[in-house]
């Protein structure tokens, strides 16, 4: 990700400062599927380097979101208000279909380049303040790794998933967020989470990426997986 790209995500991080609404007590808060033709109609668009290409793909009444990237960098993001006291679990099911290639990238700035990554937004008044949990699939990193985004020390990525995929399936992953928050920044969680976010990015290494999310639920209870091995 670009480090010119702070400006814009500032900007985002203001607008959902201002609209943060935290929801009741719910095993479910809720579920994108995105069976639906619209089901992107709500979400918005956060430009950092040129356009990401984010569609729905239809296989019967199942949808996917299709992410490709060529040496661009931008997000979907979803607003919604909850608390990880009431809602710590972040689950949703991807499946990188090309990584961005670093083998040239010699700066860690230049290694900034993910197939997929979901975030998790902690807006504040302040961007300087604004805190962001960043899952990644990264082909060479370890699993579990937790580092500061070359975008500030306020982000930290956590490697969610390493290495390229055995098969075709798709890969279910389960986050209690509020541990990863307590680790990755090394105190409780003050702010409320105000978005998600789902990105593929390979505009530093000028190369090309693609990914898809499906499934992504926000929970009071470790997420269900779906019975579905392909689509």
């Amino acid at each position: 990700m670009n480090m010119r790209s702070k400006a814009a995500i500032g900007a985002i991080v203001l607008v959902l400062y201002l609209t943060i609404a935290v929801y009741s007590t719910a095993t479910i808060l809720k579920q994108f599927t995105f069976n639906e033709d619209i089901a992107l109609k709500r979400w918005g668009k956060m430009i950092l380097n040129g356009q990401v290409d984010y569609e729905i793909v239809k296989r019967g009444s199942d949808g996917y979101v299709q992410a490709l990237s060529e040496k661009t960098c931008s997000a979907l993001y979803y607003r919604i208000g909850f608390g990880l006291r009431d809602y710590p679990f972040l689950s949703w099911r991807w499946k990188v279909l090309k990584f961005p290639d670093i083998s040239t990238a010699k700066t860690e700035q230049e290694r900034d380049d993910y197939a997929a990554r979901v975030y998790v937004i902690f807006p504040f008044l302040n961007f300087s303040s604004s805190k962001f949990i960043e899952y990644v699939w990264s082909e060479d990193l370890p699993a579990e790794a937790i580092m500061n985004s070359p975008s500030g020390n306020n982000v930290k990525m956590i490697v969610a998933r390493s290495g390229r995929p055995k098969d075709d399936s798709w890969v279910y992953e389960s986050r209690n967020v509020y541990d990863d928050y307590v680790r990755a920044f090394g105190a409780k969680p003050n702010m409320n989470a105000g978005a998600i976010a789902i990105m593929s990015d390979a505009d530093s290494t000028k190369t090309v990426a693609e990914a898809l999310f499906d499934d992504i639920t926000i929970a009071s209870q470790a997420g269900i997986e779906r019975s579905v091995d392909s689509l």
